[in-house]
């Protein structure tokens, strides 16, 4: 039988204020429903797919699929291994909050590029962790941050 490989890397995204909110929405929905109840009918139904990032970003065309190997992936954890799982999407999800924030309080301000910390799971991408901002982008073109 086949081992499943984890990875973990970091990867740039560049997003617009939508794109960053569907992030958001969609790893609440993974934390909430996909780490702490681990319910993959709930998270399947709680995923934000309203822009093509956020398929782009969790490697998934169909939530229900992306559903099924996030529960897959906790329910294969131990105990301290999900508990440090659960961890890292919570200080991802903070993360994506203050940088909503800072969107919203610099409207000059219509793109960002931020590098994450991501997990790969069989075909399932997570973000787990805080994001870097590297540049904005606004009237006068990229700005490195």
């Amino acid at each position: 039988m086949e081992r499943t490989k984890l990875k973990q890397y970091s990867d740039t995204i560049t997003v617009n204020e939508r794109q960053l909110d569907d992030l958001a929405e969609t790893m609440e929905a993974v934390l909430e429903y996909g780490v702490i109840q681990i319910d993959d009918n709930k998270l399947a139904t709680n995923i934000s797919l309203g822009s093509a990032i956020t398929g782009t970003v969790f490697n998934l065309i169909r939530p229900d699929a992306m559903a099924v190997g996030i529960v897959s992936l906790v329910t294969s954890l131990s105990t301290n291994l999900r508990g440090d799982l659960e961890n890292n999407i919570e200080q991802a999800v903070r993360d994506l909050h203050r940088t909503r924030r800072f969107m919203r309080d610099n409207p000059q301000y219509t793109k960002l590029e931020i590098e994450f910390p991501l997990m790969d799971y069989d075909d399932i991408r997570l973000i787990t962790g805080k994001g870097l901002v590297t540049r904005v982008y606004g009237k006068s073109g990229w700005t490195e941050m």
